[in-house]
């Protein structure tokens, strides 16, 4: 019998403090300080929702930000950050929706951009 993954969530009125790590989804509706990260599922998600406080790190395939965030965040898909968000960070992503309404104070960093830079730095030059 193959088992179901279920959703990792954080509810309302709920604080926790550390690193976790999930595998298919991480929903926030209270608070977290420290670091999220999927643990290998292509299709992960972190969810801050309405109402939801992260302050830390998140590192997942896709990050749907509704609620509160100062982190740095990495995501290698899709970060969405809804009409209600206020983020405070560095974003690194390979797709970006800002909702009219969000607050972004920081740094958004197309993924493109991070390839060419490190495939320029790793060039070897080969002419000697």
């Amino acid at each position: 019998m193959k088992s179901a993954l279920a959703a990792s969530l954080v509810a309302e009125g709920t604080s926790l403090s550390g690193d976790f790590s999930f595998v298919k989804e991480f929903l926030v509706a209270g608070t977290v300080n420290g670091s999220v990260s999927c643990g290998g599922d292509k299709n992960g998600v972190v969810k801050i929702l309405d109402g939801g406080i992260l302050v830390g790190e998140i590192n997942s395939p896709s990050i749907e930000i509704f609620g509160k965030v100062e982190a740095s965040i990495t995501s290698t898909q899709n970060v969405i950050i809804g009409p209600n968000a206020h983020f405070t960070g560095i974003v690194q992503y390979r797709k970006l929706s800002v909702c009219a309404g969000a607050v972004i104070n920081g740094a958004l960093i197309p993924m493109v951009d991070l390839d060419k830079n490190n495939t320029q730095a790793g060039q070897i030059d080969e002419s000697d």
